[in-house]
């Protein structure tokens, strides 16, 4: 038998097979990460996750908590704390592309443009084009009397979603980050509501207005509107949560912004509210255990209903609270609704996955018919059935135009003031301030200007016209579509998609600004973003080397 000399090329591949940690114990790596040298490329998608995932924790947990003069600048702290991030954001990802380029003769995977950006870019073409043909340009970047809601801002929207759809993206500390910042906003909601101000937020504000304000986001209307994206993303993290430590955290996470939702002084809260819990069984029924927790979940937030009625009997209320829970907190009613969700509880736990997941389709059905048989029964109440008593359900069913507190009359003046809009403005918008110039001619309130209309929807009809509001509803169309498809493999996009879904609930009766709604687009960012790619299967070695 003769022997033959191995080279060392060999003697260094050898040993590298008979040293692998497969058989020292220790983890296997991936077979690149060994013997592959990392690329130029490689370091720009890792420095571009760590970059995103700061930017999101930023926005998610700072943006809501900001403030610098209290309430008298902070819309504009808001403003400008969304654009300095988000622009720095930006320039960095640029700076990282540049310094850490394609590799030469590497062809990196196309990666196609998700619709829902390319609809938001269209939208803002079209805002872009509708400030150019009117008579208000000199205001139309910033948007001053729009909220903000300026071609600067929807630039920034525009660029984030297309950056944040060419990501891949983990929740992991942007959702706790989130959780984090919902929490703080909730209990200085809670103890505001309580006449308790630790950071003198009330010093020197009139007394008129101190009822209607809260937290770090100000307005009620504003707050409800963040709270409703919070109860979203806690129920969502409440359903997904394992293990005994993370499913107490989560419940008390929910109990929290329970009461943080029950403090907000305004009903468009409880839109969000009714919208989410319309739609999410539809994102778990192919996932029977999140479906049986769900219950427990709405079980947590009446007994908080039920002790909130406790204290608010005990303890001075300096806020307003809303009619939906002052009738929510009633003892009959938050216990009546805390033993039915037990009784859901109780019925789904014996009952088989495959028997619930053939329940979405009828389900979905049923919500369907709801839907229709509601807008059907709003019609028939506001015209033939007019006459006909409803009681305290009359300042909800009966349109007028004390409707909302006004809100009927602002929407009656938005339409007439769209249906005056030269036929190109109608396509193209007004601009920015259109619907305040409007007003101005002949107000309709005497003491208050009209900068918005009060219904998102309406808003962007007027200000962008009728094809950048179709621009719109077709961004979150597609995003919304993208939520529910990839919340079926991963969780924790379900508290994402629900808090969309509460957005765009409270929006038919409240306004775009910078408390909440560039939370809104970045979500929508994220929902659209790349989808994380599996990890590869362990490497086994079982062959041997012999040297004869």
């Amino acid at each position: 038998m003769s022997k033959h000399r191995i080279s060392p090329a060999k003697e260094s591949r050898q040993d590298t097979i008979q040293n692998t940690p497969a058989q020292t114990g220790a983890a296997l790596p991936r077979s690149e990460d060994v013997y592959e040298p990392i690329t130029l490329q490689q370091r720009f998608l890792r420095a571009a996750v760590a970059l995103t995932t700061a930017y999101l924790c930023a926005m998610f947990f700072g943006h809501p908590l900001i403030f610098t003069s209290f309430y008298f600048n902070i819309t504009e702290t808001k403003q400008a704390y969304f654009l300095i991030v988000s622009g720095l954001y930006l320039l960095l990802l640029l700076f990282a592309r540049i310094a850490l380029p394609p590799d030469f003769g590497v062809t990196r995977p196309h990666v196609p443009l998700h619709p829902a950006a390319l609809f938001l870019f269209a939208f803002y073409v079209v805002s872009v084009t509708g400030s150019l043909i009117s008579r208000y340009r000199s205001e139309a970047f910033f948007g001053e009397n729009n909220r903000y809601q300026g071609l600067l801002t929807l630039f920034c929207y525009a660029c984030l979603v297309f950056v944040l759809s060419r990501q891949k993206i983990n929740l992991r500390w942007p959702e706790r980050a989130f959780l984090l910042g919902a929490c703080i906003v909730s209990l200085l909601g809670v103890l505001n509501h309580f006449a308790l101000d630790p950071f003198g937020f009330y010093n020197n504000l009139r007394e008129m207005d101190r009822g209607r304000f809260l937290s770090t986001i100000g307005n009620a209307d504003f707050y409800a509107s963040y709270i409703g994206m919070a109860f979203a993303v806690s129920f969502g993290y409440f359903l997904h949560a394992s293990g005994k430590r993370k499913q107490l955290l989560s419940t008390l996470i929910l109990a929290l912004v329970c009461f943080g939702t029950l403090v907000a002084g305004s009903d468009s809260a409880a839109l969000g509210l009714i919208a989410v819990a319309a739609l999410l069984p539809l994102l778990l029924f192919t996932d029977a255990d999140a479906l049986r927790k769900m219950p427990l979940g709405w079980g947590v937030f009446f007994l908080c209903a039920f002790f909130f009625g406790l204290l608010s009997n005990k303890l001075k209320s300096a806020t307003y609270l809303s009619s939906f829970v002052t009738i929510l907190y009633r003892p009959a009613v938050s216990l009546c609704l805390s033993l039915c969700s037990v009784l859901l509880w109780f019925a789904l736990k014996f009952a088989k996955s495959e028997r619930i997941a053939r329940a979405k389709k009828p389900y979905a059905i049923t919500l369907l018919s709801a839907l229709l048989f509601g807008a059907l029964a709003l019609v028939l109440l506001n015209t033939i059935l007019a006459d006909l008593p409803l009681g305290r359900l009359e300042r909800y069913l009966r349109f007028s135009e004390s409707w909302g507190t006004d809100r009927g009359k602002i929407w009656a003046f938005v339409l007439r003031v769209y249906e005056q809009l030269p036929p190109i403005q109608k396509l193209f918008g007004a601009s920015s301030g259109g619907l305040f110039h409007a007003d101005s001619i002949k107000p309709i309130f005497s003491d208050a200007a009209l900068d918005t209309a009060h219904n998102e929807y309406l808003q962007y009809l007027v200000t962008n016209g009728a094809l950048g509001l179709a621009c719109y509803l077709a961004t979150i169309f597609l995003a919304l579509r993208a939520g529910f498809r990839r919340s079926k493999r991963e969780p924790m996009y379900r508290g994402l998609t629900l808090a969309v879904v509460a957005y765009l609930a409270q929006a038919a009766v409240n306004i775009a600004q910078p408390m909440t709604t560039p939370i809104l687009f970045v979500f929508i960012g994220v929902l659209i973003s790349r989808e994380q790619e599996p990890d590869p299967p362990a490497i086994s070695i079982s062959h041997s080397c012999s040297i004869h």
